[in-house]
């Protein structure tokens, strides 16, 4: 029996070879059988030495010294010398590596067998096990003193190994796929490996004169091309045997639960059973629980599911054809599907097309696939999907507004201060109740709109930088305003007034004026400048 190993764990590209057997584990008629050898330890160490071409080995190579059993027909793959038959290899008892059913001494000679007084060799040493998923395997030395003094072949206890590659660990073969070296564990105590690693592309790989970089040129198979796609360095260790020539007892038997069972094996089970798989060792399984719905076995192998009315198969379970859906929609969506289960009605809801004017609504379920639109009342605007306030400033006075008008200021004196309003206000709307005595020396109480606009078209001729727009929103919100008296006057208890003849006043916000000098005088009050000064009659 061969194997391909996967060249992943040695950095090979292992190309099929005729009469190989699978890489992988696939569901067949086979059984998988119970492998056991000798010689692992120096097939690596030639391979090592070796320079190959091509990235190509025989499996050979690894199983060159090793013997097969079929754990259903209790036979080895070593065959009677007169008869040609398959050599019985029964489960539960120890079976020798000297003996004819395993043999893997060459040039053992099998008449003198194990007979009392006579000196035991142990020729058969076996190092190495692959052992399939549902089998226990024992190794062990043989009990020489037993051998020597009674003819009974036996274990001694102290070398005794056992492991069992069970659904739970990496069997091989098994549910999983596997490779050679994944499967092979060292049946000798005292077991060491040794590290592989892996080389990068271009360097000379292990076991081959050519760089990975050559031998991915061009794969010429899906195993070559799935290695080569693999970048990544790595390094992986293969089992080296220590204390040789000490193993030479197995004994194998089945897990429970396991046999070699076939789909007859099946009748007067429940739907809700399936073989593990068709390759034996293999064993009866239970399909996982399923709510909402009833087993229907596929076949032998495969777990099947028939969903209750109302639901569907997803991902193996059965799931409400409603799953998803929603009780309601918000406003602003309607149902595309409307989905009834039992007294439950559910929807999948998709948003409503914006309308101009109007905002969303409550979903109505007696037309649930009808959007559901209000008129925006007066003193709000639609946004495309509701109504929301106008801002400050800006008011709509009417219901299905889609935008909102600005009581501009500036150009009307108006203002609204508030949001969500359907009418502009005097900008100054507490000039009546605010006493001049509030404003700052140098300043009067503005009792208009157009008081505040003449100042400030006076304040921007003496000052460039002054503008009523930065001015007016603190203004409005506070509903007065208190402003610099202009050029030519002064506050006399918060009231601006002229300059008398004689005096004039240049500056913005003064609380007096500037008199002539003596024997001058202006010829009108509200100067702004001393050359508004000139002399009285007579002088000069």
């Amino acid at each position: 029996m061969y194997w391909r190993m996967q060249s992943a764990l040695l950095g090979l590209l292992f190309f099929e070879l005729a009469g190989a057997l699978p890489l992988y584990a696939s569901v067949s008629n086979a059984t998988y059988g119970l492998v056991v050898c000798r010689g692992l330890d120096a097939a690596v160490t030639e391979l090592k030495q070796r320079e190959l071409d091509e990235h190509a080995i025989g499996v050979e190579w690894l199983e060159r010294d090793c013997v097969s059993v079929d754990p259903c027909a209790q036979t080895s793959s070593n065959a009677d010398a007169y008869l040609g038959t398959p050599l019985p290899a029964a489960a539960g008892v120890w079976l020798s590596g000297n003996s004819s059913a395993l043999r893997l001494a060459l040039g053992y000679d099998r008449e003198t067998g194990a007979q009392a007084g006579v000196r035991a060799e142990n020729y058969g040493s076996m190092e190495f096990a692959r052992v399939p998923e549902g089998l226990r395997l024992d190794a062990c030395a043989p009990d020489f003193d037993r051998w020597r003094r009674d003819g009974v072949l036996a274990c001694n206890e102290d070398t005794l190994v056992s492991f069992a590659a069970d659904a739970g660990a990496r069997a091989c073969p098994g549910a999983r796929d596997f490779s050679l070296l994944d499967c092979v564990r060292p049946l000798q105590f005292d077991a060491d490996v040794q590290v592989l690693t892996r080389r990068p592309p271009g360097e000379k790989m292990h076991f081959g004169l050519r760089t990975r970089a050559e031998a991915c040129a061009a794969p010429v198979s899906a195993l070559a091309a799935t290695l080569c796609a693999d970048a990544a360095e790595y390094s992986t260790s293969v089992p080296v045997a220590a204390a040789l020539g000490s193993t030479s007892l197995i004994r194998y038997q089945f897990l429970p639960g396991y046999g070699c069972l076939a789909e007859s094996d099946l009748a007067g089970e429940g739907q809700d059973k399936v073989l593990s798989r068709a390759a034996a060792p293999n064993r009866v399984v239970v399909c996982p629980s399923v709510a909402n719905g009833a087993h229907a076995r596929v076949d032998a192998y495969t777990c099947g599911v028939v969903c209750d009315a109302g639901f569907q198969l997803q991902a193996g379970a059965c799931v409400s054809q409603c799953a998803g859906l929603n009780a309601t929609c918000e406003p602003g969506y309607a149902a595309e599907v409307v989905c009834v289960q039992g007294p439950q009605t559910l929807y999948n809801c998709s948003a409503c097309p914006a309308r101009a004017g109007f905002g969303a609504a409550a979903f109505d379920a007696g037309a649930p696939y009808e959007c559901q639109y209000a008129a925006c009342a007066a003193g709000t605007r639609s946004d495309g999907a509701a109504c929301v306030p106008c801002a400050l400033n800006t008011v709509s006075n009417a219901s299905g507004a889609s935008s909102c008008a600005s009581c501009d200021t500036l150009g009307t004196g108006l203002f609204q201060r508030a949001s969500g309003q359907t009418a502009c206000h005097a900008c100054l709307w507490r000039v009546a109740d605010v006493e001049p005595s509030e404003c700052a020396p140098g300043a009067e109480l503005a009792l208009s709109w157009a008081r505040v606009e003449a100042l400030f078209a006076l304040y921007a001729a003496h000052a460039h930088n002054v503008s009523l727009a930065e001015h007016y929103e603190g203004f409005c919100t506070e509903g007065y305003a208190c402003l610099p008296c202009e050029p030519g006057h002064f506050d006399a208890g918060g009231v601006c007034v002229p300059c008398g003849h004689g005096f004039y006043q240049p500056n913005i916000g003064a609380t007096e004026c500037h008199a002539c000098a003596a024997r001058q005088n202006t010829s009108s009050p509200t100067s702004t400048r001393s050359s508004d000064c000139v002399c009285d009659p007579g002088f000069e």
